[in-house]
């Protein structure tokens, strides 16, 4: 499991002050069927390289992140242009998985724009207590 390093608590609500990006939410489809939990979401104007599936305690977190590079028309432009940081495009999105299950239980893809994860439900990582 990964401890947030960027004050992200639970469900992505920052737990501390200090500057923070505006982060757009990721619209998924949660499809919870007998054998595994399956989410899908639409993620346009990204690549793959630009999405991360971030292991965190009891869910995932979903993230999609590419800078925006500013197109200048000449160099006349470039030289009068003042410096602006880059801009960044964000989605993000948390799903809680309310089973017990490893990195390993736990496949994605992304084709047309759709990323499609799946999580086994493994049996073998459930622990029950017995009641006396």
């Amino acid at each position: 499991m990964v401890n947030r390093a960027d004050n992200l608590g639970l469900f992505g609500f920052p737990l501390f002050g200090g500057p923070q990006r505006p982060v757009q939410t990721l619209n998924v489809n949660v499809q919870d069927t007998e054998k595994a939990l399956v989410i899908e979401g639409i993620v346009e104007g990204f690549e793959k390289e630009h999405i991360k599936i971030e292991y965190v305690r009891n869910g995932l977190l979903l993230t999609a992140e590419k800078t925006i590079e500013k197109e200048v028309a000449n160099a006349e432009d470039e030289e009068n242009q003042l410096q602006t940081p880059p801009q960044v495009a964000r989605v993000q999105r948390f799903v809680p998985v309310f089973f017990p299950f490893t990195d390993e239980d736990v496949s994605a893809s992304f084709e047309n724009n759709t990323l499609k994860v799946v999580i086994n439900k493994n049996d073998a990582h459930r622990k029950y207590i017995s009641i006396d």
